[in-house]
C-alpha cells in the first residue's frame, strides 16, 4: 500500500540559528514514515537562512527552497501551499521542532479515524504539564467548531495539525493580516470537515523567545488583525446553518479582545482609538460580557476598563503582576 505524501510547509524569515534543527527534526518527526517533502519559503531573509537551507536541500532532494521578497507570513504560507504536492499538509515554525514520531502518529490517527484533521498536544520546552496522554477526542464538524470557539482542546494554530490537502482548496491566507492569519484560515477550514481527532500526547515543541513575533510589544497591526478575524467569525455565525454558534463566537471575541486590551494597558500602548474600540465593545455587551470572564479579578478589572481606560492602566500594575507579553500569556493557548 502506497504511503500518502505529507507536505510540511515552513515559512521562514531570518532564522539562521534554528532552521537547520527545524528541518532535521521534521524528518525525524516522520518516524518510520518516509514520504515527506519539506517546503521552506524564505520570506526575504537577510541572514544566512537561505544559504543553510540550500546546503540541506543539496543533501536531500525532499527539501524544496522557495525564496521571495519579504511579503509577510500570510503570503509565505500561500506560496508554500501552491508548491505543496502532498496529500496531507503540516506546518512548522522555523524555531520549533517535532518529537521523533510526531508526523507518523498524526498520520496514523488521521487515517485510522478516517478524519480530515489530526492534532496532537504541544509543549513549551522546560514547562512541565500533567495530563493523561492516553486521552483521545473525536469531533464531527459541529463539535469541532464548538471546541474551536471554546479554545481549549482545538485552537487556531496550524503547527500541531495534519490536514487533508483538499480542505485548503480555494482558501488563501489573508495578506492584510500581520497576526492570526492561521486562526483565520483554521476557522474556514473547519467549516469543511466531517471529523477531527485529537490525541493528547505532546509531540510538537513550541519555542518561546524574546524574538517570537507574538512576544513583542503590542502593535496596531496586532489589534487590527484580532479585530478583523473575530469580526469575520461572528459575521459567519450570523449565516444560515451557523446561528447555533453565534453566542459562543460573540463570547470568544469578547474574551480575545479583552485579553488584547489587557496587553495594551500593560505595554502602555498609545493608540487610544484602538483601546476605545474594545472599550465600546465591552460596554455594548455590558453585564452579559462580564459573565463571559473567568474569575472575580477579571470581572472587576473589566468594570474598571469600561469606566475609565486611564484608571484601568493605572490599576493594571496593582491588579495584575507585571509579566512579559509572551505567547502563552496572550490569546492563544498551546494546548
Amino acid at each position: 500500500m502506497n504511503e500518502k505524501k505529507i507536505s510540511v510547509i515552513v515559512p521562514v524569515y531570518n532564522a539562521e540559528e534554528t532552521i537547520e534543527r527545524c528541518i532535521v527534526e521534521i524528518f525525524r518527526g516522520g518516524g518510520g514514515y518516509r514520504n515527506i517533502e519539506i517546503i521552506v519559503v524564505n520570506d526575504g531573509s537577510t541572514d544566512r537562512t537561505e544559504e543553510i537551507v540550500q546546503k540541506l536541500s543539496r543533501q536531500d532532494d525532499r527539501i524544496q527552497l522557495i525564496s521571495q521578497d519579504n511579503q509577510g507570513v500570510a503570503v509565505a504560507r500561500n506560496t508554500g501551499l501552491k508548491h505543496a504536492s502532498g496529500d496531507y499538509i503540516a506546518w512548522c515554525d522555523a524555531d520549533d521542532w517535532y518529537e521523533p514520531d510526531c508526523l507518523e502518529l498524526l498520520c496514523e490517527f488521521l487515517e485510522s479515524y478516517n478524519a480530515d484533521i489530526a492534532l496532537c498536544r504541544s509543549q513549551i520546552p522546560g514547562r512541565q504539564d500533567v495530563y493523561d496522554s492516553s486521552e483521545v477526542q473525536v469531533w464531527d464538524r459541529d463539535g469541532a467548531i464548538e471546541a474551536f470557539l471554546e479554545d481549549k482542546l482545538l485552537n487556531g494554530v496550524l503547527w500541531n495539525k495534519l490536514i487533508r490537502r483538499e480542505l485548503f482548496d480555494g482558501i488563501e491566507f489573508d495578506p492584510s493580516l500581520r497576526f492570526w492569519e492561521d486562526l483565520d484560515v483554521m476557522w474556514r477550514v473547519l467549516q469543511r470537515v466531517s471529523k477531527v481527532v485529537r490525541f493528547n500526547q505532546a509531540k510538537y515543541n513550541y519555542s518561546v523567545s524574546p524574538e517570537t513575533l507574538t512576544a513583542k510589544r503590542y502593535s496596531h497591526e496586532r489589534f487590527c488583525s484580532s479585530w478583523k478575524v473575530w469580526d469575520r467569525v461572528v459575521e459567519d455565525c450570523h449565516k444560515p446553518g451557523s446561528e447555533q454558534f453565534l453566542q459562543k463566537a460573540v463570547q470568544r471575541r469578547y474574551l480575545w479582545l479583552y485579553g488584547d486590551l489587557r496587553l495594551m494597558l500593560k505595554d502602555h500602548y498609545d493608540r487610544d482609538d484602538d483601546k476605545e474600540m474594545i472599550q465600546s465593545l465591552m460596554r455594548k455587551e455590558g453585564i452579559r460580557g462580564l459573565s463571559y470572564l473567568p474569575g472575580f479579578l477579571n470581572r472587576t478589572y473589566a468594570i474598571v476598563c469600561m469606566i475609565s481606560l486611564p484608571l484601568a492602566e493605572t490599576a493594571c500594575r496593582f491588579i495584575y503582576k507585571e509579566k512579559a507579553a509572551t505567547y502563552e500569556e496572550g490569546n492563544y493557548q498551546t494546548d
